[in-house]
């Protein structure tokens, strides 16, 4: 049964965690620069009030029966049980399902009767927007007692499985930049794990990178973070690098983030030192996981779908050996596939600001500093 009680339960949630985000420093910096990066694209952007409030119950039934489809169903089952019983319980609780249920409510089939005209049209949703403007600078205020700021370097990047935006991929682009690759080269490169264990790989080594230079060499802040959007079905994908610094600090934070990104391209490159400490992260993490009924499962979700091709069984039995397997070259011409060009980055700045009339009571004791936080702190390994 649908009813309108649930769904305005439901709109009130996405509406006050909207309202909490525009009051949130993080939050609202974020926002603001995934805007720049995606024209506004909606698909990226947090859910606002107006279209909260214009979905109907029958949106909603709509939205959610078309994902409901017995063809597009996979089931991803680990743990320590009988084979023989899991299999007669989804015969039993799946199998009975008739393969046209909620055909009613199919878009796909709905799509193929759209007219020649409309098929005509550009397929975009299968990959993240580019923007034509390239990079761009913003600024944000937030009325907050609490003086703090929070800074941005983000670009382009590759899925989680290595593909761009463009439909390029990974591998094909390292593989045309190196001329003198060998046949064992052009093997390694062309395993479906190579892009996706290549770009964890210089995650690990960009993180390493922040935390000595922007924490411990510069001292300009207390948590330096990049990560990748990770996305698997869509073509393209976004890097972030993300750093909490004081008010005073902010822009001097923000340009040792874009200095070290730009001397691990050219100056001071991965080193095997980089690489194999990178290696031993990953590989340690793996095995760890290994022993979670929750970490298969995740694995094993998407091998069958033909929207991920590249993720199948090779992506569990082989993932420690491609791991080793990768060399210093290899990560070093798979981070030119990052847009990290000054001019294709978009970086931003989010600090507070005292509201109006706010009085600081003069009794409150300055904090100390955070342990770690000069050299030999408790950090320093």
């Amino acid at each position: 049964h649908w009813e309108e009680d649930a769904l305005e339960r439901s709109k009130q949630s996405y509406r006050a965690s909207h309202e909490s985000l525009q009051k949130n420093l993080e939050g609202k910096s974020t926002e603001a620069i995934m805007e720049s990066m995606t024209d506004e694209d909606d698909r990226f952007l947090s859910v606002d009030v107006d279209t909260v409030n214009n979905v109907t119950l029958e949106d909603a039934k709509t939205a959610i029966m078309s994902q409901l489809q017995p063809r597009n169903l996979e089931i991803s089952v680990a743990g320590d049980f009988d084979v023989q019983e899991v299999l007669d319980m989804m015969l039993k609780y799946v199998g009975s399902i008739s393969p046209d249920a909620n055909s009613e409510f199919d878009l796909e089939k709905e799509e193929e009767d759209i007219s020649a005209e409309k098929k005509s049209l550009p397929k975009v949703f299968g990959s993240v927007p580019v923007s034509d403007t390239g990079g761009e600078f913003l600024e944000l205020e937030l009325s907050d007692p609490d003086p703090r700021a929070i800074a941005y370097v983000a670009g382009s990047a590759p899925n989680m499985w290595g593909t761009l935006a463009d439909g390029t991929t990974v591998a094909e682009r390292v593989m045309a930049a190196d001329k003198s690759q060998s046949d064992y080269d052009q093997r390694r490169r062309s395993h479906p794990l190579f892009a996706n264990v290549s770009l964890a790989l210089l995650s690990e080594i960009i993180n390493r990178r922040l935390f000595s230079n922007v924490r411990e060499r510069k001292q300009l802040t207390y948590d330096a973070n990049f990560s990748l959007t990770g996305f698997e079905r869509l073509a393209g994908g976004w890097f972030l690098v993300t750093v909490t610094a004081s008010i005073e600090n902010s822009q001097k934070a923000l340009e040792a983030c874009k200095e070290t990104l730009e001397v691990l391209r050219k100056s001071s490159r991965v080193t095997a030192d980089n690489l194999e400490s990178a290696k031993r992260v990953l590989i340690n993490r793996h095995s760890g996981e290994l022993r979670s009924s929750s970490y298969w499962a995740t694995l094993m979700s998407g091998i069958q779908e033909e929207s991920i091709p590249l993720k199948g069984p090779l992506s569990v039995t082989d993932y420690t050996a491609v791991v080793e397997a990768i060399t210093v070259k290899d990560l070093q011409l798979a981070l030119e596939c990052l847009g990290l060009d000054d001019a294709e980055l978009y970086t931003a700045i989010g600090r507070t600001v005292i509201p109006e009339g706010f009085v600081i009571d003069p009794e409150i004791v300055k904090a100390n500093p955070m342990a770690g936080m000069g050299r030999g702190g408790a950090l320093m390994g």
